[in-house]
């Protein structure tokens, strides 16, 4: 008597979603163009496109938003053009700056940031 397949006891779209990610992968390796892979696989390239299009969304949410706490020495306020003139900059990977003449609690700057494309 054959073993069956474990995959067919997943539901359907639990079994879709691997399959769409197997074959993101197998595009990724390919070094194909999409029309090409697509042909090759006969899959739809709007189809192709939207796995990859969601891949890319789901990249970016599950990002975890992390922030280190630093302790800044206590100074007066900054005379104009002598010193710096904001207590906190960030710059995130994305390459934006974010400028605070005060210092912010880190939970304030995490609820600013989250949502936002940094």
């Amino acid at each position: 008597m054959p073993i069956a397949d474990m995959s067919s006891s997943l539901p359907v779209r639990r079994r879709r979603e691997e399959s769409a990610q197997q074959t993101l992968a197998r595009f990724h390796q390919s070094g194909l163009t999409q029309r090409a892979f697509c042909e090759q696989i006969g899959v739809p390239v709007s189809t192709l496109q939207w796995w990859l299009a969601r891949a890319r969304r789901e990249a970016v949410t599950a990002r975890p938003v992390a922030f280190t706490e630093i302790t800044i020495p206590a100074m007066g306020p900054p005379a104009r053009g002598i010193g710096p003139e904001w207590a906190v900059e960030i710059v995130t990977t994305a390459g934006v700056t974010v400028r605070l003449r005060e210092p912010l609690r880190p939970a304030t700057v995490c609820g600013l940031l989250r949502g936002r494309r940094c």
